[in-house]
């Protein structure tokens, strides 16, 4: 009898082992099914690695210029002849052109003994202006070759009107009274000869539609043609002072403001001058950038649209895709409250109260994420609001609430995300440099997650083959 119900208890032994074994291979499945739905649910990260380099920013605009121009119009109806090659600069009293009102001032020219020949500083000055139609031509502006034809054919035939003046001068002044009525400006500053209706547009005036050179028309005022009175004859422009209007990017432009001054290439001649930034609204995205000049503006007088590039030192540093900045919070801790500090991480003494209403006191590293003179940025697991941390000294005691937000990239070298705080040197719409080794950042060749909406802290990082990183 003894050794059957030894038999049969060791039986039911037996079966409650068995079952607790079951019991814990059906649990580890569970669990084992669980980790790998976690896993399957859980986003592949993509990394990047981190390497030096700069930006390429988009800087080549296209302004409209902006001179103090007055247009001067005719008294007299007839035929005009100028004197004065385009872009020179009269003084008061100075004569520009004559009105034939006859037009024998013309026949005369032809029936005058003599030939017109140009000096050496004439043939300088033709040359120069060839010379520059050629090295900035463009295909695309075609049209900008009728203007170079009306240029020289200007110069050539003030060129003529000269000698012409001379000849007549020397049959007679009286005989020269009445053929032409002689011209002179009341006005000192430099003559152009074309009008185009922009003249009495400031930097206040500006409209997108202004830009559409398409809609652009200027109207050339040549030698020898018919004027009526109250018809432009020339446009005088009175400063050295003038301004240029760029459209740009509402966050290009405010960098632009606190710089206050930018270089500006011009890529009609590669000149270089130095700007001041003015800002004028336009709409959300887009901002008017007035720069101003007060030096070679004759440069450029004939020539409403230039086409500039902004010089800027280029920021180097690291360079990281803008997908990979995140913006996350942390507790400040005041420096005075801290009891040891640690390359990456501080020691604090905390202070917590139970349920029941009792306190407790213990002393935790916390980890560092940023500084200054003030605060650490730091953050864990343990610490939230509610808890108190102790002063050293006088055990006077700090609230846990204060926050603070740090810009930064999820680094993660070591297998999981780890946020570092990084500061930004320069941005555009792809990519931004960041400054190198710096405090609690990045170094280069680290890897960082290349899409950081998709990690939180301490995330396990996978890569897109599904391996643990």
């Amino acid at each position: 009898m003894g050794n059957k119900g030894n038999k049969k208890s060791g039986i039911e032994v037996d079966s409650k082992r068995s079952k607790l074994i079951f019991v814990i291979l059906l649990l580890f499945c569970a669990y084992t099914i669980y980790l790998i739905a976690q896993l399957l649910q859980r986003p592949h990260v993509a990394s990047y690695q981190v390497r030096s380099g700069s930006l390429a920013l988009h800087n080549l605009y296209t302004g409209i210029a902006m001179r103090d121009e007055s247009i001067v119009y005719s008294k007299d109806t007839g035929y005009v002849a100028y004197f004065a090659r385009e872009g020179e600069h009269m003084g008061v009293g100075d004569m520009v052109y004559a009105i034939d009102e006859t037009g024998s001032l013309n026949e005369l020219s032809k029936n005058t003994s003599g030939e017109s020949s140009l000096s050496d500083t004439e043939l300088r000055e033709l040359r120069s202006e060839m010379v520059d139609f050629s090295a900035g031509f463009d295909p695309g502006n075609f049209y900008k070759s009728y203007d170079f034809l009306y240029d020289i054919d200007g110069s050539l035939l003030r060129l003529a009107n000269l000698n012409m003046m001379q000849s007549i001068t020397e049959v007679g002044g009286s005989y020269t009274a009445e053929l032409v009525r002689l011209c002179k400006t009341d006005t000192s500053g430099y003559v152009v000869y074309h009008t185009d209706g922009y003249e009495s547009i400031s930097a206040n005036d500006i409209t997108p539609e202004l830009f559409a050179k398409e809609n652009y028309s200027k109207k050339q005022l040549t030698n020898n043609s018919l004027v009526g009175a109250g018809d432009p004859v020339y446009k005088l422009l009175t400063s050295e002072n003038w301004q240029l209007v760029i459209p740009v990017e509402s966050q290009r432009a405010f960098e632009l403001k606190e710089e206050g001054y930018v270089k500006v290439r011009f890529l009609k001649d590669r000149q270089e001058l130095w700007a001041s930034v003015e800002l004028l609204p336009c709409d959300d995205k887009t901002i008017y950038v007035v720069l101003g000049f007060n030096s070679c503006m004759i440069s450029y007088c004939t020539d409403r649209f230039l086409d500039i590039e902004l010089i800027e030192s280029n920021e180097s540093g690291l360079k990281i895709p803008v997908s990979s900045i995140a913006h996350k919070e942390f507790f400040l801790v005041p420096r005075d409250f801290v009891l040891e500090e640690r390359d990456d991480s501080i020691k604090v003494l905390r202070k917590t109260f139970t349920s029941e209403g009792t306190s407790s006191e213990e002393e935790m590293f916390v980890e560092i994420y940023s500084a200054n003179k003030e605060y650490y940025y730091v953050s864990d697991p343990r610490m939230g609001i509610g808890d108190y941390l102790l002063k050293p000294n006088d055990m006077a005691e700090y609230p846990v609430s204060l926050k603070g937000e740090l810009i930064g990239v999820y680094y993660i070298n070591k297998g999981y995300a780890d946020f570092r705080q990084i500061n930004i040197l320069s941005q555009n719409d792809e990519y931004a440099i960041v400054s190198p080794n710096t405090t609690y950042g990045l170094m280069e060749y680290d890897y960082i997650a290349l899409d950081a909406s998709k990690l939180f802290d301490d995330d396990f990082i996978f890569d897109n083959n599904g391996a643990a990183k």
